[in-house]
């Protein structure tokens, strides 16, 4: 599972500096091949995004379990 958390770290690095790249000033010259290049590069990068909907889930599923277990616990008691 860490793994896929780093793979999603990196994939969310990716973007942030991509961002920054877009929105600096003084970057006039190398815009447009700015721009192509995160067109070319979001498409792929849009796909962790079901990827991360399925990580939130397995963990919100862990946790639903684990209070369960703890309230059986708690009721046997």
């Amino acid at each position: 599972m860490a793994l896929e958390w780093v793979a999603l770290g990196y994939a969310a690095l990716a973007e942030s500096i991509l961002l920054l790249l877009l929105t600096l000033p003084g970057l006039n010259p190398l815009l447009r091949g700015l721009i192509s290049v995160t067109r070319n590069l979001l498409k792929p990068l849009l796909t962790v995004v079901p990827f991360c909907f399925f990580l939130l889930l397995d963990i919100y599923w862990k946790i639903e379990q684990l209070n369960k277990r703890v309230q059986k616990i708690k009721n046997q008691e």
